[in-house]
């Protein structure tokens, strides 16, 4: 049976190729497997992709929502799936973080998929709140150093991007912080809020309306660019050059799925993610379209990783 699968990815490998050579790629439906559930910001961002696609192809390009274990479960059918360029997958950060810390992946996350295109890229910043003596990063080093307990600070999920901004933090200025773990920007966003939790490393779009609101406060942006919606607010690498932490989610397919589909698939997603009508669409998410080249995308997760991993490590994270 082995075999016989294997027999069948080659054929179905080299078809793809004559057929993308021939123009009339994709040749038949797309599915693009989501390692969240429906209706979260991720899916409504490929539902979004998809529709485009679907349009642009004329094929029907459905989305199957695969959650679990961080991302592993989607990560890993994408690595079993037939290789030839109509099975499509979606990286986010944790593509990059869980190899940094489970060791014992069902794959192998830089041997095993090739990159298509980036989508969206979302900014993350540090909230306080409302009443943390603290304004700025400074205020913030100089009351943490004072303190006679640590910090603490919350993120939406542990092992998450914000838990390790956090820890990159608390790395470079040596204060002493301690991770506040909560399942989900909802019930950490109260705590902070109520004052219970003091920080947070969060979206901009999650935090936004409530910054809006004058119930939390930015003290500083983790992402290297300041904010397009709020250049006032400053961003950790005008003090710490090179810190630059932003959420990401990208497209990507089985590393044996031929070049030439590869070349036509980031293509045509490039065009899409690049186009105004997209833009508009993700707009009110509070996202921001950025595509890629393949090999850009490579690159782009290989340094997610090693960055992530020396983190990780200095953090003593793992898998608990």
């Amino acid at each position: 049976m082995r075999l016989t699968t294997h027999v069948l990815a080659l054929v179905l490998a080299i078809l793809s190729v004559q057929i993308v050579h021939g123009q009339t790629f994709p040749a038949r439906n797309v599915t693009i497997f989501v390692p969240f559930a429906a209706g979260g910001p991720t899916d409504v961002i490929m539902r979004i992709l998809a529709e485009r696609l679907s349009a642009r192809w004329d094929k029907a390009v459905i989305i199957d929502n695969r959650p679990g274990a961080g991302t592993i479960v989607s990560t890993a059918a994408l690595a079993k799936s037939i290789p030839d360029g109509h099975t499509l997958g979606v990286a986010t950060n944790s593509f990059a973080i869980n190899p940094a810390i489970n060791h014992e992946l069902p794959y192998d996350t830089l041997k095993d998929f090739s990159g298509i295109s980036m989508v969206v890229s979302v900014p993350v910043v540090l909230v306080a709140a409302k009443s943390f003596p603290a304004d700025t990063v400074a205020e913030l080093l100089a009351y943490a150093k004072k303190s006679k307990e640590p910090l603490s600070f919350t993120s939406p999920g542990p092992r998450g991007v914000g838990h390790l901004a956090g820890e990159w933090l608390k790395n470079l200025t040596n204060i002493d912080m301690t991770h506040i773990a909560y399942n989900g920007s909802a019930p950490a966003l109260t705590d902070v809020v109520s004052g219970r939790v003091p920080l947070m490393f969060d979206l901009w779009n999650s935090v936004k309306p409530y910054v809006t609101d004058g119930k939390l406060k930015v003290l500083a942006v983790a992402s290297a660019d300041r904010l397009r919606d709020a250049p006032q607010y400053p961003t950790l690498a005008e003090t710490y050059a090179g810190f630059d932490v932003s959420a990401f989610q990208a497209i990507i397919v089985p590393s044996r799925v031929p070049t030439a589909a590869i070349d036509k698939l980031s293509v045509d997603i490039a065009s899409v993610v690049s186009s105004a009508e997209f833009a508009e669409k993700v707009a009110p998410l509070g996202v921001f379209p950025k595509s890629s080249t393949p090999r850009e995308l490579d690159e782009i997760i290989r340094q997610e990783i090693d960055r992530w991993a020396k983190i990780v490590k200095a953090a003593n994270i793992t898998v608990d």
